[in-house]
């Protein structure tokens, strides 16, 4: 009876720590909203931006808070303003910009602008739609990106201090939170001089499992393939949920040794009685 219990323990660890069943979700950033009012059009922008989205087989729900930011040269972070530009996306005024600035999408000019999406659970980002903008005096677009992800408390405000600590020696190693130097990349930078503009509007990243985390930032390349400014708006995002965290990982493999232990435990025992 005892090795039945120590089989049933272990088998019920091993449930406890499975991961829940993956739901894909599709993030439309007009959808966004304010002190329950769906954001406007234009104007001065908004601190913070929230969403709640079903997922696509509207079994589950995700949470996600959008704030926006900038980075100096000195790795000093300022927090900016969302900016929503309708269909064509959010896009961010950091501190000094203006609404008469060309310069109200994601970029990286005057400083590196990233959205960072705190989400209520951990997700793996599959996808999104970088609507790519010109910059005044360029005669190019380009909408190369930067992608990483982490961890921090969802109900807890981002802040400066919070994006100090999750920065790893980015001057050195290139680090910053978790990133894949692989998914930088949209698009070359393409010449409009002849009048015609060619995009390609969406980034598949398709991430593995184990690049998950409930805290996502999007911004304009920091160290991409080319030298050429950045400028997007951002238009939809899709995620994963359902990634097991690390410590999850730990427990299913435990789970699964004791369970295995046991039972050749219990068929060591088996065949002792038959001898």
């Amino acid at each position: 009876m005892i090795r039945y219990a120590q089989i049933a323990i272990a088998a019920g660890a091993l449930v406890a720590a499975m991961p829940a069943q993956a739901a894909d979700f599709v993030i439309d950033t007009t959808t966004g909203k304010v002190n329950n009012a769906t954001i406007a059009y234009g104007g001065s922008g908004y601190s913070t931006v929230n969403y709640s989205v079903a997922s696509t087989d509207n079994k589950s729900t995700l949470n996600v808070k959008a704030t926006a930011w900038s980075r100096d040269g000195n790795g000093n972070y300022t927090a900016g303003k969302i900016v929503s530009w309708g269909a064509d996306g959010l896009g961010i005024y950091q501190a000094g910009e203006n609404t008469g600035s060309n310069l109200h999408q994601i970029d990286n000019v005057n400083g590196w602008e990233f959205l960072v999406l705190q989400f209520d659970q951990a997700v793996s980002l599959q996808s999104a739609v970088l609507k790519s903008f010109q910059i005044s005096g360029l005669n190019y677009v380009d909408s190369d990106a930067f992608v990483g992800w982490s961890s921090a408390a969802f109900n807890s405000a981002m802040s400066a201090s919070t994006l100090v600590a999750n920065e790893k020696t980015l001057a050195s190693t290139g680090n910053f939170f978790n990133s894949d130097s692989t998914k930088y990349a949209a698009t070359t930078a393409v010449s409009v001089a002849n009048g015609n503009l060619v995009q390609t509007q969406t980034q598949t990243y398709n991430l593995s499992p184990s690049k998950a985390g409930n805290v996502w930032i999007i911004g304009g390349s920091y160290w991409g393939p080319d030298n050429n400014n950045d400028a997007f708006k951002l238009n939809q995002i899709k995620v994963t949920s359902g990634v097991p965290e690390p410590t999850t990982w730990m427990m299913m493999i435990l789970g699964f040794g004791l369970v295995g232990a046991a039972v050749r435990r219990r068929r060591g025992s088996d065949k002792a009685v038959l001898a």
